[in-house]
């Protein structure tokens, strides 16, 4: 063979190989609380591929966009736990703070974002040193955590402060504290709205903020103790878990509409859509499994068991 035909069948190879890893199905972390584990899911078939140690009672979970590795928070043991997203081997773990709880992946996957609910604070988590980078003050109880996409500001939702708290990533400084529902817990920001949304679990109620003037724009009514939110940018819809009411509110973030709510599992935690925005994971705390739904006719159409008390609070798919 030629110089030539050998580096284009070179070429051709690494395109393929690198196609494949950029389409390959991403898999779902799910962290069991009363278990000491994380439950991996490969969401092409939904089958169980894996079960990881963690430390003690995992709650808080974040994976990195391109699936490398898995950050899981342990409360109890105080401390981070991550994973190769390959191997579904424990990395390291890394003492953190007193009560580690929400975490996030910032962009490029350079820093982790810890919040620490005992200590009132944020922790820097380097990547590539996995060593701690720096501790940011904030308010009472941090329970969510959110990274703009250029990875200049966080947001963070203080939970017995009942605001959210913007935090300038240069400075390490808040630039701005908007109050918004009764015990703010998870945000998810939509770049393409320039909004970010907090489940307000005392009020029973979502908050959509306008990030670029930093005020609430309304207020939208969805079930009894909302949790967590996921984003739905092709649909424009917010998909919002209500715990105590053991359902998903279907949520039009623009008119504030709810139009459709669906039936899961007890006690809904976590929840993540899918890629390709098919499908909607929901984790069912007090049922150990998740809850498959089909966007498209918002029913349940599978449920994978998983271990003790599941909660995958965070993004527990890699967005792509």
């Amino acid at each position: 063979m030629s110089r030539s035909r050998a580096a284009a069948a070179l070429l051709f190879a690494l395109a393929a190989l690198y196609a494949g890893a950029a389409t390959a199905t991403p898999f779902a972390w799910i962290t069991n609380q009363g278990a000491d584990n994380v439950t991996v899911i490969d969401t092409d078939g939904d089958k169980v591929v894996a079960t990881v140690p963690t430390g003690h009672r995992p709650a808080g979970i974040a994976v990195a966009a391109d699936g490398s590795r898995a950050y899981v928070s342990n409360p109890e043991s105080q401390n981070v736990t991550v994973i190769d997203g390959k191997t579904f081997k424990v990395v390291a773990t890394v003492a953190v703070g007193e009560g580690p709880l929400a975490i996030a992946v910032g962009p490029r996957n350079r820093f982790v974002y810890v919040a620490d609910w005992y200590t009132d604070s944020v922790f820097i988590l380097n990547t590539q040193t996995l060593k701690l980078d720096g501790e940011i003050p904030v308010g009472k109880s941090p329970s969510g955590l959110a990274v703009a996409p250029d990875g200049r500001t966080l947001y963070v939702a203080d939970r017995d402060d009942n605001n959210v708290k913007f935090i300038d990533l240069a400075t390490h400084k808040v630039t701005s504290t908007v109050i918004v529902g009764t015990a703010p817990f998870g945000i998810t920001l939509s770049p393409d709205r320039h909004e970010l949304y907090t489940a307000n679990v005392r009020s029973s109620d979502v908050s959509v903020i306008d990030v670029d003037s930093a005020r609430v724009k309304r207020t939208i009514k969805v079930g009894l103790f909302p949790y967590t939110i996921a984003y739905d940018k092709p649909r424009r819809r917010l998909y919002v878990t209500n715990q105590h009411d053991s359902t998903v509110s279907v949520v039009d973030p623009e008119t504030g509409v709810t139009f459709a709510t669906i039936d899961t599992g007890e006690y809904p935690e976590g929840i993540a859509l899918h890629p390709s925005g098919k499908r909607l994971y929901v984790v069912d705390w007090f049922d150990n499994k998740v809850s498959v739904i089909d966007t498209g006719t918002l029913t349940v159409v599978d449920e994978v068991k998983t271990d003790e008390e599941s909660r995958a609070y965070g993004q527990f798919i890699a967005p792509r």
